[in-house]
């Protein structure tokens, strides 16, 4: 069950961080940084200037948090190639390592819809409406996996 849970986290992670991303970048590919996005965002929600302060104080607030954790999950899984390397498994040492990996990724999916929930909160109901429809659109929170944003990594630092 638990294992269950940690690949439902895991898999959820990547549409959370899929949809804040593709709602950034549209189809356009995954170029860009987090001025691009809030652009995008901006534009595509007709966001005003006070709002569009607010999404990048928010995404600002959040970037040391996001280079941190994934300077540790990068060398969580340095550690995992090198336990697994030329196929050697020892699941006492690898265990250990695959749950403080679900367990930063449990945070950041926390982090992303908390976020969400955030920014979601500065729109006007029009504005809301939108960003619903865009969402339904790349199977944004909400809509589980299976929707139709882009799935790949999560996005890099500051979103």
């Amino acid at each position: 069950m638990k294992k269950r849970i940690l690949v439902i986290a895991s898999i959820a992670v990547l549409v959370v961080a899929a949809t804040v991303f593709a709602l950034a970048q549209g189809h356009r590919g995954m170029g860009g940084g987090p001025e691009d996005m809030i652009e995008h965002i901006s534009q595509a929600l007709s966001l005003t200037d006070a709002q569009k302060e607010q999404v990048k104080a928010a995404f600002e607030a959040q970037r040391p948090i996001e280079e941190q954790r994934h300077a540790k999950l990068d060398e969580i899984r340095k550690q995992i190639d090198a336990a697994t390397a030329n196929g050697q498994f020892d699941e006492a040492v690898v265990r250990p390592l695959a749950n403080q990996q679900a367990q930063l990724q449990a945070d950041q999916m926390i982090d992303h819809l908390r976020i969400h929930s955030k920014l979601y909160s500065l729109l006007t109901p029009e504005q809301k409406a939108k960003a619903d429809v865009l969402m339904k659109e790349h199977g944004g929170p909400g809509h589980g996996p299976g929707g139709h944003g882009h799935h790949g990594p999560p996005p890099a630092p500051g979103f």
